[in-house]
This record gives structure tokens, C-alpha cells and sequence, in this order.
């Protein structure tokens, strides 16, 4: 019989399955009628959303999501890392706006600046999502389902409404309408399940928040360097056409890796903490059967990517020449996020303690250094093929560099 962990994990893959599957369907559709300079463009507006909502989650999916696990039964408790969560998170929604003002007068991005400020609104969306809480108190899977309907009822949208390039700001208002919609579902959920109540907290139970998660936002937002800002980088040094060539390549390379990551990693993450706490060497039986886990599983991902590269780019046509080389070059990449990602967030973080937190930021500083000198480098010469090689090379430090820090703790 499986645990519940492990009955979460599988209905966390179906759930992410449909997350990713209508992405998968939409996404193609998306390259072909907005052709690749459109396509672009949405995908800058979408990598800069991305970025932002970094900045949002300020590391509360690890440091929240821990605080409230080991909570569990402590209403009053909860109901006070729920509040100073939550206000920290709409001042950090204030300063993305203020971020977003400031690039949008940028010249260069002029081509981009109304695609950029519709995405926008899925950072607002994303603010009232709460997946830390849900994943905290154990109910991660209902938050799942949540996320999967809105994108089967709203995405579907985009076979109707995008016909060309001409319709590329419509296709975002679609991408908006997810998150927005999903925010919207969740807040009403958590207030009539009761999972939390709005508490009177100061502003320094709101500043232990920031303080507490700031390793974390700081080590997500050198892994942003090369997850969501290559996309952004490669702006400056190619056409549009080549950006939305890259960012198809990894599109598809990361629905590979967050199928399988994304879901072990909600599952197990509170019980991992807690197992820090009160059985340590179970814990750590556990983060090396999950590392096992995911190097098998992610490894297997990477060779069908591998050997099926080239089949997908031809599907999708002649404007995507070259994507199939980007994505056998990415093939690697599953396999070192997925032992990267377990020795860093269950080994250092569920199972550490304030030391270990700061040696996995140190870990995404000195990575996202190797991502900004190599992507600038590799592209300025070899163009995407240059950003797909700065990528592996980061994402292998990573991976490189958490497994020794682990076997140290």
C-alpha cells in the first residue's frame, strides 16, 4: 500500500500530467499561427512574468510551507504565519510593479511593452494562490485540481480566439485568465474550509517572514538567471525569431522535468521536515530512496528527448529549424535538475537547519554568476546554441555542487 505521500505523488503526476498536457497542446499550436517572431514575444512576456512571480514567492513555497507543517494542530500559529505570509506577499506584488514600470520604459523593449504589462496580471493571479499553504496542511492536492480545471476550461480558449500574429496580446489575456482564475478559487476555498483566518500581525511578524525566506527568494532568483531570464538575455543578443526558438526548446525540456520533480517535491517536502524533527535517520533514508527515485525516472525522460529532438521540431514546421539540436542538447538537463533538486530542497533545506539554508543559497549565487558569464559569452558567439550550453553547464553546478554539500551535512 502506498503512503500517503506516495498516494499524493500519483495523483499529483496525473494532476500535473493535465497541467502540462494542455500547455503541450497549446503551446505548439502557439508557435505555428504566431510564427516565431510573435511567439517571441509572448514568451519574453511570459519569462519576465515568470521572473516576477519569483520575486512573489519570495522562497514562502519553502519557508511558509515548512512553518506551517510543523504547525499542524496550532490554529493560532497558523493563522499567523498565514497572515504575515500573505501581507508580505502583496508588498512584494507592490515592488514587481514598480520593476515592471522601470523595463517597460526601456527602449529596447518597446516591441514587447504591452505583452509585458497583460502578464502582468499572472503575477497578481499567483499572489492569491496560497499552494504554500495547501501544501503545508497537507491538502496539496486539491490545490492541484484547482490549477488543472482552470486550465482545461480557460486554455482551450486559444484554438478559438489566436488565429495569427496579430492575436498575440489575446493569447496572453488566455495565459492571464489561468492564474487569475485559479487565485480567485483558491481564496474562496481556504475562507469556507476554514484552512486559515486573517489574524492582526505586525510589521515585524511580516519582516521575520522576509527575513526567513530571503536565502531562498535569494537563491530563486539566481536560479531565475537561467530558467526564466536566459529568455530575457538572449533578447539583447538575438532576434525575436531565435528567442522563440530557444524558448520552445526549453518549454518542452522543463514539461519533462516538472512532470515527475514538481509532484515528489509538493508530496514529500512536509513530511521530509518533519522527519528533521523528530526521526532524522529516516529522513535520510528517505531523501536517498527519493534521489534514486528521480535520477531513474528523470534520466529516462531525458534519452526519449533525447532521440525524439528531432521528430518534434519537425512537427513543428520549417520556422523551427534548428530546435531539435537545442532540445538534444538540453536532454541532460532533467536528470541534474531532479538529484540537484533533491539533495538541495529535501537534503539542505527540509532536513537543515539556518546553516544549511545559507549554503543552498550560496550554491544558486554561485550558479546564477556561471549562467550570466557563460549565457553572455556562449551567445554573443554561438548564438541559442551558446544560451543551451550555458544552461547544462549551470544546471550541472548545481547538481554538482548540492550532492557535496548534502554528503558534508
Amino acid at each position: 500500500m502506498l503512503s500517503k505521500e506516495g498516494k499524493d505523488t500519483v495523483w499529483l503526476m496525473g494532476l500535473q500530467g493535465i497541467n502540462y498536457l494542455a500547455p503541450l497542446l497549446v503551446w505548439p499550436y502557439l508557435m505555428v499561427v504566431l510564427d516565431a517572431g510573435q511567439f517571441g514575444v509572448f514568451s519574453f512576456g511570459v519569462a519576465l512574468a515568470q521572473y516576477l512571480m519569483l520575486l512573489v514567492d519570495f522562497g514562502f513555497n519553502l519557508t511558509a510551507t515548512k512553518q506551517i507543517a510543523l504547525a499542524k494542530g496550532n490554529r493560532d500559529w497558523t493563522d499567523r504565519i498565514f497572515s504575515s505570509t500573505m501581507y508580505a506577499k502583496f508588498l512584494l506584488l507592490a515592488v514587481s510593479a514598480v520593476i515592471m514600470a522601470g523595463l517597460s520604459a526601456v527602449p529596447r523593449f518597446a516591441v514587447y511593452r504591452k505583452v509585458m504589462w497583460i502578464m502582468w496580471g499572472m503575477v497578481t493571479g499567483h499572489t492569491s494562490s496560497m499552494f504554500w499553504l495547501y501544501q503545508g496542511v497537507g491538502k496539496v492536492r486539491l490545490v492541484a485540481i484547482v490549477n488543472a480545471c482552470m486550465k482545461l476550461l480557460i486554455m482551450p480558449l486559444t484554438f478559438i480566439l489566436v488565429r495569427s500574429g496579430d492575436d498575440v496580446a489575446t493569447a496572453a489575456w488566455i495565459q492571464v485568465a489561468v492564474y487569475i482564475g485559479a487565485g480567485c478559487v483558491t481564496t474562496v476555498l481556504t475562507k469556507t474550509m476554514g484552512l486559515a483566518s486573517w489574524v492582526k500581525v505586525s510589521w515585524s511578524d511580516v519582516a521575520v517572514q522576509l527575513r526567513s525566506s530571503s536565502p531562498i527568494f535569494l537563491s530563486n532568483a539566481a536560479t531565475s538567471t537561467y530558467t526564466a531570464l536566459f529568455v530575457v538575455i538572449l533578447g539583447c543578443f538575438v532576434t525575436s525569431d531565435e528567442v522563440g526558438k530557444y524558448a520552445a526548446a526549453e518549454k518542452i525540456m522543463r514539461a519533462a522535468c516538472y512532470l515527475i520533480w514538481i509532484p515528489v517535491c509538493q508530496a514529500y517536502f512536509p513530511k521530509v521536515s518533519r522527519l528533521g524533527q523528530t526521526n532524522p535517520s529516516e529522513g535520510e533514508n528517505l531523501v536517498r530512496r527519493l534521489t534514486l527515485l528521480l535520477a531513474v525516472c528523470l534520466g529516462v525522460a531525458g534519452v526519449l528527448l533525447f532521440f525524439f529532438a528531432e521528430p518534434i521540431a519537425g512537427l513543428l514546421g520549417k520556422n523551427y529549424a534548428g530546435l531539435g539540436k537545442l532540445s538534444a542538447i538540453m536532454a541532460v538537463v532533467p536528470v541534474l535538475v531532479g538529484v540537484g533538486g533533491a539533495q538541495g530542497q529535501f537534503g539542505l533545506i527540509a532536513l537543515g537547519g539556518k546553516k544549511e539554508k545559507r549554503s543552498f543559497r550560496n550554491v544558486y549565487f554561485a550558479a546564477g554568476a556561471v549562467a550570466l558569464v557563460s549565457v553572455c559569452w556562449f551567445a554573443y558567439f554561438w548564438g541559442v546554441l551558446g544560451a543551451a550550453y550555458a544552461l547544462v553547464l549551470t544546471e550541472g553546478t548545481v547538481c554538482v555542487s548540492m550532492t557535496v554539500l548534502n554528503k558534508r551535512r
